[in-house]
């Protein structure tokens, strides 16, 4: 077993991301959000960047706010600075403000929605060519994870790739009776991700697929991007027959609850809504879900799950490109590669299982229900056909 590196490594690792994250993420991010934006919410951004550059003290005000699971933020960040606070803090304040910079809770406009349907049509004809060519369920798993690749916040793409914890992914798809997907990106990831849904249903087995009320860290997948999606999708491809007949037989359904787009650890996951029961196969996508996960803890990479302080409510089936600092539970790692200065950019391919504390709690009901799914339900009634 490899030696724990100094503390003081650890931290640089955090310390490295924050930096260039601060330095040349953010200011991408916010840029992207200006696209198709008028002249008063392009202001508001580039206020948000200054703010951000000057390491100027956060503020934070939920007046008018209809969103559950933020409580607890305005304690968490007012008056803190960008570089003192928590990163996962600073993080959720910036989207805060990226929402509020076009009014979301009244006008539920996707600051990132340009980005993210731009290539929609040739994502679409991508699922139809990776449905035809995925073979089974083992494959399907394979294929959203590495799916999780396609992130709109990168800036920049691994040079190469490395990856761990691939034998997780030989599951037997008779010993699964339900499909959880809580969903990372929109476009090509979430298209995977239905493939893998569809391939699953075809076994006879429940799919949710989890998406969020809110559009934020640039391509999250949402309520919206959902029923945008089926109403481009062309009728007479595979890939829409096949997913129109699984919602209808209703094998295939979508959900979405506070916690996924609030600033909570999944220690408060909504257990009531995963199922329960040793035939229920969570599968959580991405580095920020990852992160959310274990506490976004800072720690060398090989302390076992079991000793940190945060653990989710239910296990789960991590699958990811590592782009954060926040890796613990290891067990195996690439030849040659650094403990403590490995690539954060999506390199490190990862798949892990996370086991749950046994705790279960719920968040705050919302004070509004999530963004209306009701291009779904068209969908549904005309026979599940695109318009």
């Amino acid at each position: 077993m490899a030696s724990s590196p100094p503390v003081s490594l650890i931290a640089a690792r955090y310390q490295r991301f924050v930096a260039e994250t601060l330095a040349k993420r953010i200011p991408a991010i916010l840029r992207t959000a200006e696209e198709g934006l008028g002249d008063d919410a392009i202001k508001q951004l580039r206020a948000v960047g200054r703010a951000i550059e000057a390491d100027g003290p956060m503020v934070l005000d939920l007046t008018g706010w209809p969103f559950g699971g933020w409580e607890d933020m305005p304690a968490r960040v007012n008056g803190k600075r960008p570089r003192q606070a928590s990163f996962f803090d600073v993080e959720y304040w910036m989207y805060y403000r990226i929402l509020q910079s076009v009014r979301f809770p009244e006008t539920r406009l996707d600051p990132f929605r340009v980005i993210k349907h731009r290539d929609l049509d040739k994502h679409l004809a991508w699922a139809e060519t990776a449905l035809a060519a995925t073979a089974d369920f083992q494959a399907g798993l394979k294929l959203s994870l590495d799916a999780n690749a396609h992130d709109l916040s990168q800036i920049a793409k691994p040079a190469e790739i490395y990856r761990i914890g691939g034998d997780l992914l030989k599951i037997d798809p008779g010993e699964v009776n339900r499909l959880n997907i809580v969903a990372d990106n929109f476009g090509a990831e979430f298209l995977g991700d239905l493939v893998l849904a569809i391939l699953a249903a075809e076994h006879g087995i429940e799919v949710v697929i989890h998406v969020k009320q809110l559009p934020m860290f640039v391509s999250d997948a949402t309520t919206d991007d959902v029923t945008i999606l089926l109403d481009r999708m062309n009728p007479a491809s595979s890939f829409a027959q096949r997913l129109s007949k699984a919602v209808r037989q209703g094998l295939i359904r979508f959900a979405s609850n506070p916690i996924w787009s609030s600033p909570r650890f999944f220690d408060k996951l909504p257990t009531e809504e995963l199922g329960s029961g040793p035939r229920v196969l969570t599968v959580l996508k991405g580095d920020l879900n990852f992160r959310r996960a274990v506490g976004d803890v800072t720690v060398d990479i090989g302390t076992p799950f079991e000793q940190l302080p945060v653990l989710p409510a239910a296990p789960l089936l991590s699958l990811r490109s590592i782009k954060s600092y926040c890796v613990a539970g290891v067990t195996e790692w690439p030849a040659g590669l650094s403990r403590t200065e490995f690539p954060m950019d999506g390199s490190v391919v990862a798949v892990q299982k996370i086991p749950n504390r046994g705790a279960s709690f719920s968040p705050e009901a919302p004070a509004v229900r999530a963004p209306s799914l009701q291009r779904l339900r068209q969908f549904l009634k005309r026979g599940g056909t695109g318009s």
